[in-house]
């Protein structure tokens, strides 16, 4: 079976698989390994770790696979797993990302209503991640509610940042979305007429410049980290 005798390497293979682009092969083997685990219903902590872990990039594949009905079940497996896990004792992100995970497969499956319900329990848990508010007003065109709460998000994201060649949105401690991505749905027209929509868009859109210009920190949060280490005094003020 793949190999399943140790699942800690099967995990890194099936993720190695995934970056690889083999799908198909990944969503084989993210069956029969979350599979093997739900047939033992005595799971030691590890083990759920690891089921929980499997669902997770099963979940990810059908998606990719476009399989969204499939998707969708295994979500909803995922998220009654994860609630037997303790939280903050795993390396498996936090419980917003697969509530994102649900709602997004919800989406593309067409079942728009529950999918608005779980990308607003997204955003509540984590406290404004805009990977999963974009992804609300992506999938759930025109619905005020997602309108609001992914400008919400962008107001209490904090200032653009540079990795590499990629300008990102990125909240302390949730996903990090790219710019262009942000900029592009802003620009759509359910966005039109919105005052607060714009001036967001012209925010990201200065900042980005600001930091080309080199007139601004490519990382702001790292430089005030920075700057509040300085010494306030003179040293020699002491002598």
């Amino acid at each position: 079976m793949f190999g399943m005798s140790d699942p800690a390497q099967t995990l890194m293979q099936l993720e190695s698989y995934i970056k690889d682009g083999r799908f198909e092969m990944s969503e084989v083997m993210a069956t029969q390994f979350t599979e093997m685990f739900l047939s033992n219903k005595k799971r030691t902590h590890q083990e759920q770790l690891m089921l929980v872990r499997g669902l997770q990039i099963l979940c990810d594949v059908l998606t990719l696979r476009q399989k969204y009905s499939l998707a969708v079940a295994a979500a909803k497996t995922l998220l009654r797993e994860r609630k037997k896990v303790t939280q903050g004792s795993s390396n498996l992100g936090l419980i917003h990302t697969d509530l994102h995970r649900c709602a997004k497969s919800l989406a593309l499956a067409g079942k728009r209503r529950k999918a608005k319900a779980y990308f607003t329990k997204a955003n509540k848990s984590s406290n404004g991640c805009v990977a999963a508010a974009s992804d609300g007003v992506r999938f759930v065109t025109g619905d005020k509610k997602m309108i609001t709460t992914f400008i919400t998000a962008l107001q209490n994201s904090g200032p653009v940042t540079k990795s590499g060649q990629q300008f990102l949105l990125a909240p302390s401690n949730l996903t990090p979305v790219d710019t262009s991505e942000i900029l592009s749905l802003l620009s759509g027209s359910q966005f039109d007429n919105n005052p607060q929509a714009l001036e967001q868009a012209n925010r990201i859109s200065q900042q980005i410049e600001m930091i080309e210009k080199g007139e601004m920190a490519a990382n702001a949060k790292l430089q005030s980290a920075l700057d509040s280490l300085k010494p306030k005094h003179d040293y020699y003020e002491y002598s």
